[in-house]
């Protein structure tokens, strides 16, 4: 080949080059765009089965249970009694296929849902549907703005679809996941911002559902954030004196024994490592056993932890949020919504990696409520990585500010290593 011809060659490609670089740009960025608008369609669809199923069959909807405390609280009847329950369920005229849809949460849960729970059953259910809408719509908006600032809008987004409007959560809409997610998010902001007595307060918000936060408290002993626990005490001790004041200490009384005889007996149809023993065969009392000591290793495992704790306690909270989950002798699918939260934590050194866990936790509960149940017993077992990912980013040094530059999902990432051409 002459020199000349060699030239000739070179200046083509170099005229090709630049085309093949945008064509390539441009192709991932429609490959994203249509990955993000593919979810976000498969999310709506989910959340349209949720909302006819609720809509069709309004006896077996959540929101049935919480109706229940709403109107024993406003009629005084006795809130943790099975008879005045059922009667309650059947002066709205409904008829749950298993006789009762309980109500097994602190009294301020059932006065707090008065207004949407004392509608009549089609219209309660719409409002309460159109309320969690906008919940969940909060939750992804305020989860996009807490990953990293490093990440462009796009990555962001689809990020926030992966996490907070993941399918676990979207599987029953009708429940408190997005309140106890926007409380959690709420936790992370303040934690960052020094707000530690404020945190504490709104780490109580999650007493709605105790099982999902219990671990927690172990976790920010061994990080020793006094103040976040102490405004975490505040907040516990107002749960106890509005529900004193709502039901008296006699019905209170009621409520630990209750809840036991409720949850005793189904611990095989919740999703977490106790309902794996119970489901297997050894009953509700054996989910109760392993999930103490399930709590009693978590509290070692924060024991050991102590002195890396002590500088994150965003990775405190975080890891205390798995093992909850995880050990809770009563969890559902979508109680794993907020395991977002140890997902923003890492996020920004570990963010591939979190969502990965995020979207396995979605296909599973997918692949579980449409086709084949069982499947769903693997829900735990994705948690537990999201933990396993909390410690590899604890282990891994930080910078002087506690951080590292932030590092884009892999899928993400390999699509932007190309820019359009100036």
């Amino acid at each position: 080949m002459t020199e000349r011809s060699l030239g000739g060659c070179v200046t083509l490609a170099g005229a090709i080059c630049p085309y093949r670089d945008a064509v390539n740009w441009r192709g991932g960025r429609v490959f994203r765009f249509v990955s993000v608008a593919l979810y976000a369609a498969i999310a709506l669809g989910f959340i349209a089965r949720s909302a006819d199923g609720a809509l069709t069959m309004p006896s077996n909807s959540d929101w049935v249970a919480f109706a229940v405390g709403a109107h024993l609280l406003r009629s005084g009847g006795c809130l943790y009694c099975v008879g005045s329950q059922i009667a309650a369920t059947h002066a709205m005229g409904l008829a749950p296929g298993d006789g009762i849809n309980p109500f097994v949460s602190l009294p301020p849960v059932g006065f707090v849902f008065q207004p949407l729970g004392l509608l009549a059953p089609e219209q309660g259910i719409a409002a309460t549907l159109a309320v969690c809408a906008a919940l969940f719509a909060a939750a992804v908006a305020l989860t996009w703005r807490l990953l990293p600032s490093d990440w462009n809008a796009l990555h962001r987004v689809g990020g926030a679809l992966v996490s907070a409007g993941s399918v676990v959560g979207l599987v029953a809409f009708l429940q408190w996941q997005w309140v106890m997610l926007l409380a959690l998010l709420m936790v992370l902001i303040l934690l960052r911002t020094q707000r530690l007595l404020a945190a504490g307060v709104a780490l109580s918000l999650l007493l709605v559902e105790p099982q999902v936060v219990w671990l927690a408290v172990p976790m920010l002993l061994a990080a020793r954030q006094w103040r976040v626990l102490g405004g975490f005490a505040l907040g516990a001790a107002g749960w106890l004196v509005a529900s004193l004041a709502l039901v008296g200490p006699a019905q209170l009384a009621r409520w630990p024994g209750f809840l036991l005889q409720t949850h005793v007996g189904d611990a095989f149809r919740s999703v977490g490592i106790p309902a794996f023993v119970a489901s297997v065969g050894g009953g509700g009392a054996a989910a109760f056993v392993t999930s103490v000591v399930l709590g009693a290793s978590a509290c070692m495992l924060a024991y050991a932890l102590r002195r890396t704790l002590l500088e994150h306690p965003a990775h405190a909270l975080a890891l205390g949020i798995v093992l909850s989950v995880v050990a809770a002798p009563h969890i559902y699918a979508q109680d794993l919504t907020v395991l977002v939260v140890p997902c923003v934590v890492v996020a920004r050194r570990r963010g591939d990696v979190a969502l990965l866990i995020m979207l396995a936790l979605g296909a599973i509960s997918a692949i579980g409520f449409l086709v084949a149940p069982e499947i769903l017993r693997l829900l735990p077992e994705a948690a537990l990585l999201m933990g396993a990912v909390v410690l590899e980013d604890l282990r891994a040094p930080f910078d002087s500010r506690g951080r590292e530059p932030a590092a884009l999902p892999v899928a993400l990432r390999a699509s932007s290593l190309r820019l359009p051409p100036g």
